[in-house]
């Protein structure tokens, strides 16, 4: 009898519990909050828009809505300007993207906006950058010397701005003829014999379990040509980090993780991460990391993309910004131990 009356004592609690749990999210009003993503096809956009319906279902009152942007330049100037969006608004960046805008490169950002405005939520990937060419001459970035290369539009980070970085500072090849046609004009030109090299990109999760190749790189494979990787070293990489106080890492890709690569190869690369300004408040932060961690691989069922998003990943901090506080107790609650990158 004894037994029996804990059992229903013990019931009783817990159900009072949920109860409660479940009056505290009913009383409280849905947040929307707006996230800043990039143009249709770059990915990220379509990627958000599976996650608005995943939390809606997981989460009682935060509510993510995907708002396409030019890209991510135009997304940091936004956050940095617009006031309205400091306590409402995430947005989608790189640790290059923010040092582009505290160094104020120029056709990019008219002045400098320091990055300690901003503060990481949750990472998504990393991304690796390198080139090929259809010239089984040319073996290294100390070939570009006199030849054609194509890169991404002027006004593109990665594809243009990053990649002419590891060119000419990197390798310190200053002639090279550099046009940018944009990423998959540059690769059309490849094919055609317009240009001898072509920018290639691909994202990828920190342990290299999912590696995602950008459009340009499937396309070549897709083609059935014999072409040729060119990597961009790791001394490379150091040496535009030492000479611009960047942050780009150099990942060594596995063999066999891209089309074409029967071998490991060095590639330039930064974090991918949705941000928010450091007015953000604690509490949206917090939902929206959890409800990251919660979802986990599930985005991944509707689109290709979401299988970047892994637990494993998303609680890595790049180097080149802070955290946002809540967003670390977020993991750590979760029970992911975030990995904060120097």
């Amino acid at each position: 009898m004894n037994l029996r009356r804990k059992i229903l004592t013990t019931s009783a609690t817990a159900l009072a519990a949920i109860g409660l749990l479940a009056g505290t999210a009913q009383a409280r009003d849905e947040v929307r909050v707006p996230s800043l993503t990039a143009p249709f096809g770059a990915g990220i956009t379509e990627q958000i828009v599976i996650f608005e319906r995943l939390i809606a279902k997981r989460h009682p009152w935060v509510r993510l809505v995907a708002q396409e942007s030019p890209g991510f330049v135009y997304n940091i100037r936004e956050m940095a300007s617009n006031k309205k969006r400091y306590k409402t608004t995430t947005f989608w960046s790189s640790t290059g993207g923010l040092w582009a805008a505290e160094t104020a490169q120029k056709g990019f950002f008219p002045k400098p906006i320091p990055r300690d405005d901003f503060r990481w939520l949750l990472t998504r990937s990393s991304n690796c950058i390198w080139f090929s060419t259809l010239d089984a001459n040319i073996k290294s970035i100390k070939d570009f010397s006199g030849k054609k290369i194509g890169l991404g539009r002027r006004s593109q980070t990665h594809w243009a701005l990053f990649t002419t970085k590891a060119i000419e500072v990197g390798e310190g090849v200053k002639d090279a003829n550099l046009e940018y046609l944009g990423n998959n004009a540059g690769m059309a030109a490849m094919l055609d014999g317009r240009v001898d090299v072509a920018v290639m990109i691909a994202t990828m999760t920190a342990d290299q379990s999912v590696v995602f190749p950008a459009g340009p790189v499937r396309k070549i494979a897709a083609t059935g040509r014999t072409y040729y990787n060119i990597p961009i070293s790791k001394a490379a990489t150091m040496k535009v980090n030492k000479e611009l106080k960047s942050p780009f890492v150099s990942h060594t890709i596995a063999a066999n993780k891209l089309p074409n690569q029967p071998n490991k190869m060095d590639c330039l690369g930064d974090y991918v991460f949705m941000a928010a300004h450091k007015d953000f408040p604690d509490d949206v932060a917090h939902a929206l990391t959890t409800v990251f961690l919660d979802i986990d691989t599930a985005a991944g069922k509707y689109l290709g993309g979401g299988k970047l998003y892994r637990r494993s990943s998303m609680c890595v901090v790049p180097n080149g910004v802070k955290p946002h506080p809540a967003s670390l107790k977020a993991c750590k609650d979760f029970g992911v131990e975030p990995k904060i990158l120097k």
